[in-house]
């Protein structure tokens, strides 16, 4: 048969055009979503209760970060979807700690990986161990509530912590890992004491909370110090704006605050009950009460619960104007 160049390239065309067309519908296959599976679950507890709103997190390596993180709701139940098929571990944890599904496991090396199938669901239904509860009330120095102050709880072994606050009479309580140690520390005022009314964490005393138990702790908190008083130079007239340091000599811990325009300062209830030096910074140069240069030569004030004390300091220098 005789094709004329018109009609050539028009069977090419068409030739061409079948060959994209077929081409595209071989390709579309390849760019199809791949299928994904899901866990589901609920969490309850060595008592049978339910476990709200714990932090569900799965691996595929222990190792490495979770590849999705979900919050169970207010009756313990979960479902984490969009998952690869795989083997997964799973997570739960609570304030401070976790476990692995499908629960009491703790070593992530022990925990069963939980099989992940295409267009699937998996369930996985883990019992944890029953939290311990720390509570009671915490009072001010003059045996008032100590409401809303923070209450921070430290595992001694591991130094995780779990944190609330108090209630407008003084009440707390607060889930903790179970079969665990722990100090109890709550702010008064600017700081923050440890039971029993104590500034010193090695004195505090250590609740051991185990599974399923409440352990009650109540404490009245110890009044804070301070350092008040004037600052004048040699002339004896008022430094204003001059830097005042109160270091304790036990713990080291500094504090500061600086002068008024009459050479005052007033940190009163600010300071826990002890031993400090005081310095006095103007203009980059340094003197310690009473009138020492040094902090080896420096005089140590005692200050106790619920007192502030004087001091009153001249200084060996007349400023320049700054």
């Amino acid at each position: 048969m005789h094709v004329t160049p018109v009609r050539r390239r028009q069977v090419l065309v068409a030739a061409l055009t079948g060959i994209a067309i077929a081409s595209t519908g071989a390709a579309g296959p390849a760019f199809a979503a791949e299928a994904t599976g899901s866990i589901t679950g609920q969490v309850r507890d060595t008592r049978g209760a339910v476990v709200a709103n714990a932090y569900i997190a799965v691996h595929l390596d222990p190792n490495s970060g979770a590849v999705q993180e979900r919050q169970a709701d207010e009756r313990g139940r979960f479902s984490i979807t969009d998952l690869k098929p795989g083997s997964y571990k799973i997570s739960i944890g609570q304030s401070g700690w976790s476990e692995w599904a499908p629960g009491r496991i703790t070593d992530a090396a022990q925990a069963p990986a939980f099989p992940v199938r295409a267009n699937r669901a998996t369930v996985v239904n883990s019992t944890v161990t029953a939290a311990g509860i720390l509570a009671g009330k915490l009072l001010n120095p003059d045996g008032t509530p100590n409401a809303n102050a923070a209450v921070n709880i430290t595992n001694v072994d591991t130094s995780s912590g779990s944190a609330g606050l108090t209630a407008a009479d003084g009440t707390f309580r607060i889930k903790v890992q179970p079969n665990a140690t722990f100090t109890v520390s709550y702010s008064v005022g600017s700081l923050s004491q440890y039971v029993p009314h104590t500034f010193d964490p090695a004195q505090a005393t250590r609740f051991f909370v185990p599974s399923g138990r409440t352990v009650q702790v109540s404490d009245q908190a110890v009044a804070l110090s301070g350092i008040a008083g004037r600052l004048t130079d040699a002339a004896g007239a008022p430094v204003s704006g001059a830097y005042v340091t109160f270091t304790n000599v036990d713990t080291a811990g500094p504090s500061q605050t600086d002068t008024a325009a009459d050479g005052t300062f007033d940190f009163s209830n600010l300071l826990e009950p002890g031993r400090y030096k005081v310095e006095f910074t103007v203009g980059g140069r340094s003197q310690y009460s009473y009138q020492k240069s040094d902090w080896e030569s420096a005089d140590i004030i005692t200050i106790v619960s619920g007192r502030t004390a004087t001091v009153n300091e001249q200084l060996l220098w007349v400023p320049t104007a700054r």
